[in-house]
């Protein structure tokens, strides 16, 4: 029964790429923004939204929660809608795509064996990698597989198409990893704001949570710069794009463990959030 539940999933989800992909990024991220901004109207996870808003900003009025909601909403159906266009988008010469501080990016990668990148659910944080892959370099990106193997095959060709390589995550991807960044010009780029139960315990928004590590862990034993990057939606499909500092080896060494380096980072994706939360994904139940 679960195999033909899949099957089922899967040739829904191919419909609504192959509908997506011939409407063009501008019409699907449209049409989808506006089916997930009524579908949040009746969703379970909206409460969890409102709760993990309110913890973070106790100050905010409930009007202001309930706006901030309703724009994450719409954000995140437009990145469903956009994801069959992904790799149409190209960063050079596009007036709708700004990139700040590309050399934040490109030195590191340059002058370094190998670089880690992290980023956050916020804006359209898939197009994180465009100006890297883009400009001739590899990264390969831990990911969740989703449950639905069928769904996870087209996830994996969409991600390919614009130049980035998979790596799964749990044991085998970590041997993976080690794999990658043994070898020059092995980056590996993650999403580190999802909660992880058999991660380590750290803070964010002054509230103790779970954390996966395994940036940090890659840093010490590698010696690689960690570069923060994130993507925010400036107006419906335009995009700015900014690499932040690069944080040295030196730094990462200093923090001295897991813990303190992650608390270090949280901070960072922390200051992203209070700059744009009606853009990032505040129904994980962190």
């Amino acid at each position: 029964m679960k195999s033909i539940k899949y099957l089922v999933e899967f040739l829904l989800v191919k419909i609504f790429y192959i509908i997506f992909r011939m409407l063009g990024l501008k019409v699907s991220s449209n049409i989808s923004g506006q089916i997930f901004l009524l579908y949040g109207l009746f969703s379970k996870r909206t409460k969890i939204a409102k709760l993990n808003i309110k913890r973070a900003f106790p100050d905010l009025t409930n009007k202001n929660i309930d706006y901030i909601v309703k724009r994450m909403w719409e954000n995140f159906g437009r990145n469903i809608g956009e994801y069959p266009n992904l790799d149409r988008i190209k960063v050079h010469n596009n007036k709708d795509i700004q990139v700040k501080d590309i050399q934040n990016l490109l030195e590191p990668l340059k002058n370094s064996k190998n670089c880690l990148f992290f980023s956050a659910h916020i804006g359209n944080w898939e197009l994180t990698s465009h100006p890297l892959t883009q400009n001739g370099y590899r990264i390969n990106f831990i990911y969740r597989a989703p449950n639905n193997k069928y769904v996870d095959g087209l996830l994996r060709k969409i991600r390919h198409s614009y130049g980035v390589n998979l790596i799964k995550k749990g044991k085998d991807g970590a041997k993976d990893c080690i794999k990658v960044l043994s070898k020059e010009g092995g980056n590996i780029g993650m999403l580190i704001d999802q909660k992880m139960n058999d991660g380590i315990e750290t803070n964010f928004f002054n509230r103790k949570v779970m954390t996966a590590s395994a940036i940090a862990k890659f840093s010490l034993k590698f010696k690689c710069p960690i570069i923060p990057a994130f993507c925010v939606r400036k107006n419906k499909t335009s995009f700015i794009i900014k690499y932040m500092k690069p944080i040295p080896y030196e730094k990462i060494k200093s923090l001295k463990n897991e813990e303190k380096i992650m608390n270090y980072l949280n901070k960072i994706i922390e200051k992203w959030i209070i700059d744009y939360p009606e853009q990032w994904i505040w129904f994980h139940n962190r």
